[in-house]
């Protein structure tokens, strides 16, 4: 991994370095490119195929940004801050070093801290098997995020009609708790891919591609303050429903423990293109497996998981003398099943612990849906930036959650639909380009809140599963609640040499909701971002 790092990092620093020399033939000033607008014009961006990389049309284009930002408002999700300040710096390149290759890179470093908050131990909740809440918020206090990030990608034509690809990208997190019941975790994501495609004839070109993917994040639990109170955890298989836990004694929160989780990808790629006409196709499978717990015989491994999606996607765009349109799709269905291991866990004679698992009850069975819609306008020529652009995007999703603590379940649905605008317009004053964006969201969702029921009949003294409804309530209501988003943005940039410029962009992102019961119904969010383009 150190050679990856080491890899990339040189990368991006010659993708970079070689571009503060004068402009090469074929490439325009970065005053007159824009990196984001170039993807769009990359038809299979859209894939998971790096082999399609080598027909992308750009000569050399790089950016280095450092941004801040500060979040307040109330209108927030259960595991997230009404008041939070974050930071980034990223660099990022792609680079056709010839006809037949082009690289890319990118290296990123984030952080962000965030007050009054409990919430959930776990980094990304919304993609885990289960989470870990406390059972009240008097242990909330505040929260710091920090995470890095390294890419590395390439795509070469081998011959005049096969290419192949290849990416890899590793992220890791940190995240901790600073008051009691403390948290501290630590994430490693590893993805890697590769493809071959293929001209079938002209016009036409398939692709077949591999990934996978290595998740873990580490989470330990501790107190550094008063140890005669008792501190008590969640373990919330779905809905904030499942099994309480005190720490201190053995489960779920007693050791620091590691959720692994692999996934295996299938991907079957098809672009027809035809002058300036590309349309872009895909087709994926994804199998995934993991647990909860290091897999070793002398340490609890407390549940697995397995899962599986599918999904298409696709990108049609075209590029007319002055105008390029893109239109992009896709859908995908993933399922997710727990199930949480029985066992005996015992010390021989020698001290060595021993294991013994007597089977496993599935604890949740999840099933989502994706779906999205968007459409881009460009003004201006092929190798040039936009006068103006456009962008409507259309995205829906569900989620339908079956909790099972026999003889107790609790089922949840949920839909949530949102429609977002946005238009920007450049103004190009000789040596510099002022730039102006707005733009609308509306969101808003439906659903079940909760059945709970029962497998078989139970008695008055039946011990029920342990809940936190009034997290149950927070977070359905942030989900659903019909809400508007207007967004707002100013930036200004000038040509320093003719391969290089600088920036500074200013941001304004507001939510207010109409339907709600929570306490509060807005959310602002300032962005500044400063850069150079090279």
């Amino acid at each position: 991994m150190k050679h990856y790092c080491i890899a990339c990092f040189f990368l991006v620093l010659v993708a970079g370095g070689r571009s503060w020399g004068s402009v090469p033939s074929g490439t325009s000033s970065p005053l007159r490119t824009d990196f984001q607008e170039t993807l769009w014009r990359y038809a299979a961006s859209a894939g998971s195929n790096p082999s399609f990389l080598s027909g992308m049309e750009c000569g050399r284009i790089s950016y280095l940004q450092a941004e801040g930002s500060y979040g307040s408002g109330k209108q927030v999700n259960y595991d997230q801050s009404d008041s939070r300040l974050g930071g980034l710096v990223s660099i990022e390149s792609y680079w056709r070093l010839n006809s037949r290759l082009v690289l890319g890179g990118a290296m990123a470093y984030g952080t962000e801290k965030g007050k009054h908050m409990s919430g959930s131990a776990f980094l990304h909740p919304e993609e885990t098997p289960f989470d870990i809440v406390e059972m009240d918020d008097s242990g909330a206090g505040t929260k710091r995020h920090e995470w890095y990030m390294l890419r590395g990608e390439a795509g070469y034509l081998l011959t005049p009609r096969l290419s192949w690809g290849g990416q890899l990208e590793y992220r890791t997190e940190n995240y901790a708790k600073f008051k009691d019941l403390r948290h501290q975790n630590s994430l490693m994501n590893l993805h890697l891919s590769t493809g071959f495609s293929y001209e079938l004839f002209s016009g036409w070109q398939v692709g077949l591609s591999y990934g996978y993917l290595r998740n873990v994040e580490t989470v330990g639990f501790g107190i550094y303050g008063t140890t005669d109170r008792q501190y008590t955890s969640l373990i919330s298989f779905g809905g904030f429903y499942g099994r309480s836990e005190v720490f201190g004694e053995s489960g779920y929160t007693s050791n620091t423990t590691p959720l692994f989780t692999q996934t295996h990808e299938v991907a079957f790629q098809g672009q027809y293109h035809r002058g300036d006409l590309h349309w872009f196709q895909e087709v994926f499978i994804r199998k995934t497996s993991g647990r909860f717990g290091s897999g070793s015989s002398t340490s609890i491994t407390y549940s697995t998981h397995t899962g599986n999606e599918v999904g298409y996607r696709a990108k049609l765009t075209w590029q007319q003398s002055r105008l390029f349109q893109a239109m992009e799709l896709g859908i995908a269905l993933k399922s997710l099943e727990n199930r949480e291991n029985s066992y005996k866990e015992s010390t021989d004679g020698l001290g060595v612990s021993q294991i013994v698992y007597y089977g496993s009850n599935e604890v949740m069975s999840r099933d989502q849906l994706r779906a999205w819609l968007a459409y881009q306008l460009l003004s201006g020529g092929k190798e040039s930036r936009s006068d103006w652009s456009a962008k409507v995007r259309l995205d829906y999703r569900s989620r339908s959650v079956t909790v099972s603590q026999y003889p107790f379940f609790r089922k949840q649905s949920l839909h949530v639909m949102g429609l977002w605008l946005q238009g920007a317009r450049n103004w190009y004053k000789g040596r510099q380009v002022w730039t102006a964006s707005a733009g609308l969201g509306l969101q808003g969702g439906w659903g079940c809140m909760k059945e709970d029921g029962q497998y078989a009949s139970v008695s008055e003294d039946q011990q029920r599963p342990a809940e936190r409804a009034d997290l149950l309530v927070e977070e359905y209501d942030y989900q659903t609640a019909v809400r508007l988003v207007p967004y707002a943005a100013v930036g200004y940039e000038r040509e320093i040499t003719s391969a290089l410029s600088g920036y500074v962009r200013c941001e304004v992102m507001y939510a207010r909701a109409f339907t709600t019961t929570m306490a509060g119904k807005d959310f602002v969010q300032p962005v500044i971002k400063v850069g150079v383009k090279f």
